[in-house]
């Protein structure tokens, strides 16, 4: 799974899929970038995802678990907007293995800002928690414009009405199908 805007319910999701599938890995490239920022200077723009060392990082994790867990799902929930970086990340877990799945769940901008406004990140630091709202809300209009580009291998899911139950049998749908 790949390529969903922050709070479109990837970790709601996630967690679903966790409980139904008895053979999953969930693999957060937003760990390995967290780890990243405190052994390798950052951008200027403080986006890991810059980092070539981070997409390397995250294509390698998710590649090894296909290799060592061909028996296992895994699930990689991520947002990346840039295409570039996604087919790079792509290219090189298919070296591996042809069966990728690429997931999107798409809200709609209110909704979608609401629930970033919502979510708190931070609870004991809330000067930090306002500037994560920020940035991610910041985010909303590449999120948006990055899902016209997105091509037929993306399997692109609605979650506006629909729970996180709905939506992990819809991808498990797919995955079986």
């Amino acid at each position: 799974m790949d390529q969903r805007p922050f709070r479109a319910g990837k970790s709601s999701v996630t967690d679903r899929l966790t409980r139904i599938v008895g053979k999953i890995i969930f693999f957060d490239p937003e760990e390995a970038g967290f780890h990243l920022r405190a052994w390798v200077p950052m951008p200027e723009s403080g986006n890991f995802q810059e980092l070539a060392c981070w997409r390397d990082v995250v294509a390698q994790s998710c590649a090894a678990f296909v290799r060592h867990y061909p028996d296992h799902l895994l699930v990689v929930p991520m947002t990346v907007v840039n295409d570039a970086y996604r087919r790079e990340i792509s290219d090189i877990i298919r070296k591996d293995t042809d069966d990728v799945l690429h997931f999107r769940l798409s809200v709609g901008g209110e909704l979608h800002a609401q629930r970033i406004t919502d979510q708190v990140v931070h609870p004991d630091d809330p000067v930090r928690d306002a500037e994560v709202k920020t940035w991610r809300l910041a985010q909303i209009d590449s999120a948006m414009a990055c899902e016209g580009r997105l091509g037929a291998d993306t399997v692109v899911l609605l979650t506006d009405d629909a729970g996180p139950r709905q939506l992990a049998e819809r991808i498990l749908t797919e995955v079986n199908g």
